[in-house]
């Protein structure tokens, strides 16, 4: 199935099953720990957090520019425009649509034990891609993730797809999540 594709799907298939779930959608967090004192040599480690911060921006780019509003992606804050940069990435939903929640934000040289509730709004599936971006570039004394759902979870079992779609790389789930 090619990526547009499974972008459509998703779309409908995530907001049927979760009202036939009655799954949760306040409290939903993604979670991750970010150490980057975990790689002593800085100008790799700033090539590595460039490296993630493009390749989230690439897709970013291809599903907003190929799909609907509903994947809008914004600044930190709801409005105005994301950052993907060598220093930071910086994003949220589009808070015009109420399709904001919480914000996406890891700095490329500050420690965080960071966490992003997403309310299994859409832009849930560009903080999964984002995670699952830094845990490829990433050794995992460096960056790990976890999160509320798994993947049994429509949310994790397509981000991953759209993932390993975009990127040809097998996506790398923590075991908690299986």
């Amino acid at each position: 199935m090619g990526l547009l594709t499974t972008i459509n799907t998703y779309t409908k298939t995530i907001t049927n099953n979760n009202r036939k779930k009655r799954v949760s959608y306040i409290g939903y967090t993604n979670y991750w720990e970010y150490k980057p004192d975990a790689i002593e040599d800085t100008e790799k480690l700033r090539k590595m957090f460039s490296k993630a911060s493009k390749q989230i921006k690439k897709f970013v780019d291809f599903i907003t520019t190929n799909k609907s509003e509903i994947y809008k992606i914004c600044g930190g804050l709801g409005e105005g425009k994301p950052i993907f940069n060598e220093s930071e990435v910086w994003f949220n939903g589009d808070r015009a649509q109420n399709l904001d929640y919480e914000t996406f934000k890891i700095h490329w040289s500050e420690t965080s034990n960071g966490f992003c509730k997403t309310a299994r709004k859409p832009y849930d599936i560009i903080v999964c891609f984002a995670l699952l971006t830094f845990a490829e570039i990433f050794p995992k004394e460096a960056f790990s993730f976890s999160s509320d759902g798994t993947m049994t979870d429509d949310e994790w079992q397509i981000g991953c797809e759209f993932y390993e779609t975009f990127t040809g790389k097998t996506a790398k789930i923590p075991d908690n999540m299986m």
